[in-house]
């Protein structure tokens, strides 16, 4: 059978590996061999490593880009990742093109993986290009502006657009691949898994696709007792990263609900600090399905595998931001009806909000009407349709 290589560069935390592992175990099932490059090797021992699958490190970006504003397109993004510098974008896509020479994969499978897709546009193997809605953006030329609900500078996102794809060709006559001629070229794939629902699409605009619907993970995760015994619960999934961390612990702490948290990262001393009779921590990951089924209200960032899940089960949820992605994800669930966002302005106002999301009957209103639309959804059905369409690509080639 098959080596397929699973490729993943962009992106924190284990969401994208989350995301892809379902669909190399239903595919190692079926008698193929899954191979992943990954950005983060600590994930990979986490998630790969107890499937007995291989990782290897994905060739990436590391130098430091200093003096950018806040990207405003996907072009922007790509510059603080290598498309600024085509000498050193050169260099990673040749490595790229070593890694899948030594692999010898009959089938490419990349999520979130710019670089990978660049590198590989002339090796003649098949590709599947595998994400939600914002790690394939709309085939459109400039690609769209990240903040659609407000008015961009036109000529920078031109400008910007123009920059990233002379030095992305740069790279591609080196390789003596064919050039780019927008942006958006960079995604063509022989095919496009899009993983998610179309009503929370990052780009709402976007010409109509196929959603398979998300794939996230309901099988791990550890299970714990609520605390305390009387109050709404709250499940809280916060990153030790996060510069409004504290106040949103003060916030669940002064409460007076019953919150179950797992931040990542976070000090041992912290969660001393806040723990009490109402308000407990986990270090490991929380159970997924435990959570969603159980709370009242969810607390996050907005990371995809999370806000699907919950939705699914009809619970609503209070958002905060730390990057684009997440507020444009926070941008379209505020527009659902289904959640509250929390922009760092707007922290001092927390445990107003907190509150105010607790007693919004009309947040669970729309998170259930959300739920019941998708009432029917099957992950499982959802992982075999990706798998069969990896199928189809490895029987185009097969001899």
């Amino acid at each position: 059978m098959a080596r397929i290589l699973f490729a993943w560069e962009l992106g924190g935390d284990y969401g994208h590996l989350a995301r892809l592992l379902p669909v190399a175990r239903e595919l190692a099932a079926r008698g193929h061999e899954p191979v992943f490059a990954v950005r983060d090797l600590l994930g990979a021992e986490a998630i790969l490593a107890p499937h007995q699958i291989r990782s290897f490190q994905a060739p990436l970006w590391l130098g430091q880009v200093t003096n950018l504003p806040d990207s405003i397109s996907y072009a922007e993004l790509l510059m603080r990742f290598g498309f600024l510098n085509a000498r050193a974008l050169t260099g990673i896509c040749r490595a790229w093109g070593n890694l899948v020479g030594v692999l010898q994969p009959q089938l490419l499978v990349l999520d979130h993986a710019p670089t990978a897709l660049l590198a590989t546009r002339q090796l003649g193997i098949p590709r599947v290009n595998f994400g939600d809605g914002f790690c394939i953006p709309p085939v459109e030329r400039p690609i769209p502006h990240f903040r659609w609900w407000q008015k961009e500078n036109m000529a920078r996102l031109l400008d910007s657009e123009q920059h990233a794809v002379a030095n992305a060709n740069r790279v591609l006559q080196a390789l003596d691949a064919p050039p780019l001629v927008g942006l958006s070229d960079l995604m063509q794939c022989e095919d496009s898994l899009f993983c998610g629902f179309s009503e929370l699409d990052h780009y709402p605009r976007r010409a109509a696709q196929d959603w398979l619907g998300p794939i996230f993970s309901l099988g791990q995760g550890v299970e714990l007792a609520w605390p305390g015994s009387d109050g709404q619960r709250v499940f809280a999934y916060l990153k030790g990263g996060y510069s409004g961390l504290e106040q949103v612990l003060a916030a669940l702490h002064g409460s007076k609900a019953r919150v179950l948290v797992h931040a990542s990262g976070l000090a041992r001393q912290t969660m001393q600090r806040f723990t009490s009779a109402n308000m407990a921590f986990s270090v490991d990951p929380l159970s997924m399905a435990q959570m969603a089924s159980q709370c009242d209200l969810a607390v996050c960032h907005g990371g995809a595998g999370t806000t699907a899940a919950m939705l699914l089960a009809g619970k609503p949820l209070l958002l905060l931001p730390m990057h684009m992605e997440q507020s444009m994800a926070a941008r379209r669930l505020t527009d659902l009806g289904a959640a509250s966002a929390v922009v760092p302005e707007t922290l001092a106002q927390l445990p107003r909000l907190l509150k105010k999301a607790l007693g919004d009957a009309s947040l669970s209103k729309a998170a259930m009407a959300f739920a019941a639309s998708h009432a029917g959804y099957d992950q499982a059905a959802t992982i075999r349709q990706a798998a069969d369409r990896c199928e189809a690509q490895l029987q185009k080639v097969s001899p």
